[in-house]
Parts: C-alpha cells; sequence; structure tokens
C-alpha cells in the first residue's frame, strides 16, 4: 500500500480561522507550496462545498472532509488542520444544517477511486469516542506522525 503524502506543514494545529474559507485557503496554500495541486484548486474545493458539503457530526467534535476533482491535483496529498475555534461547515447528510468543525481533513487526489478509500480510512481512524480529542491535543509534530502512521493512499 502506497502512502499518501502528508506533509508536515500541511497539518496545522491551533489553526486560526474566521470561517470554512479563510481555513481552506490557508490549508489549499500549503499544497499549492509543493507543487501538490494546480490552479484553480482552493476554487473547486470551494465549488464542490457549495454543492456537495463535507461536515459530519463526529463523536468529539464537527469534522469536515472536503475533496475535489482529480483534474486539479498533481500528486495525492492530505492536509489537516485542528482549529482553535470551530467554523461552520454545511452538514453531508442535510445540507440546510450547519455544524461546528474544528478538525478538516483536506483532500488532494489524483483518481477519484482513492476518495472513498481515504474517507473510509478516516472514518475508521476516529470512529472511536476520544481519538479527535487526543488529535487536538497533540503537537503538529505528533498529529503528523500519527498521520503518516495510520493513512495509506490505497
Amino acid at each position: 500500500m502506497n502512502k499518501i503524502m502528508i506533509s508536515e506543514d500541511a497539518v496545522f494545529t491551533n489553526l486560526e480561522a474566521s470561517d470554512k474559507e479563510e481555513a481552506l485557503r490557508l490549508m489549499s496554500q500549503s499544497f499549492e507550496k509543493h507543487g501538490n495541486v494546480k490552479e484553480g484548486y482552493f476554487e473547486s474545493i470551494l465549488n464542490r462545498e457549495e454543492k456537495a458539503p463535507t461536515g459530519i457530526e463526529a463523536y468529539d467534535f464537527g469534522i469536515a472532509i472536503p475533496h475535489t476533482e482529480p483534474e486539479f491535483v498533481n500528486h495525492d496529498s492530505l492536509g489537516v488542520a485542528v482549529l482553535k475555534d470551530p467554523v461552520l461547515f454545511h452538514n453531508m447528510i442535510n445540507a440546510k444544517e450547519t455544524i461546528e468543525v474544528k478538525v478538516i481533513f483536506l483532500l488532494g487526489l489524483s483518481k477519484s477511486t482513492k476518495h472513498l478509500n481515504i474517507l473510509r480510512q478516516i472514518m475508521d481512524l476516529i470512529k472511536e469516542e476520544g481519538v479527535l480529542k487526543k488529535m487536538t491535543d497533540m503537537s503538529q509534530k505528533e498529529l503528523h506522525n500519527y498521520l503518516q502512521k495510520n493513512l495509506k493512499s490505497e
């Protein structure tokens, strides 16, 4: 199984963002800096989030798993942000509802078939009560190492 690329600078702890757009912009910039995504990636994330929201109620906190079309991706990447204060995302189940999201898993995947696998791995990772809370208490390096150890791309 291949590992997904998780740059340490794509892992944020205590990220300050006034709304989801700012959080996603800051996260997208780390992908752009490494050439992992193409021009238009950030805009495509926002557009997709409008059409198909990714907010999920999890045990400890709300999470979001935004992603977009493979055409905007050069190299498979995952970014994670633990936010200082939650921001609102629309609910994946009911788009009329909002969820206060504390942790964002931002995906940049080169094949649409990889999305389901990574989504399953993320859901498996956080399915136990307390795991998200533990993740929010980790340092950037600890969180990066934890994700590198537990997530694969295929």
